[in-house]
C-alpha cells in the first residue's frame, strides 16, 4: 500500500516551509556580510574623490537611505560615504 500524501501533510508541509524561509533569508543576508578588517583595508570615513561605498559593487545598503550599510568583504557597519582600496565602482552608476 503507497502513502499518498494528503491535503493536510501537503498544506501543513507549505506552511512550515514559509515559517522557515524568513529565518533563513536573514541569516544570509548576515552571512553576505564582510569579515575582512576596516584597517587592512585603509578603510576612511571619507570619500576618495568620486569614489566612494555607496557606489561601490560590495555596498549593501542599509534599510533607510541614508543609514549605514554593510559590504560584501569588510567587516562592520559601512557609511555610504566612507572609501577603501578595494572600492571598485558600480557599472552604470
Amino acid at each position: 500500500m503507497s502513502q499518498c500524501p494528503t491535503r493536510r501533510r501537503v498544506i501543513s508541509g507549505m506552511v512550515k516551509a514559509s515559517a522557515v524561509f524568513p529565518i533563513l533569508a536573514l541569516a544570509g543576508s548576515a552571512a553576505a556580510a564582510g569579515t575582512t578588517p576596516k584597517s587592512d583595508v585603509k578603510y576612511q570615513f571619507t570619500p576618495n574623490g568620486e569614489a566612494h561605498c555607496g557606489a561601490c559593487v560590495s555596498f549593501i545598503p542599509g534599510e533607510s537611505g541614508g543609514a549605514p550599510g554593510t559590504c560584501k568583504v569588510v567587516a562592520g557597519a559601512i557609511p555610504q560615504n566612507g572609501w577603501c582600496v578595494l572600492f571598485s565602482k558600480k557599472s552604470g552608476g
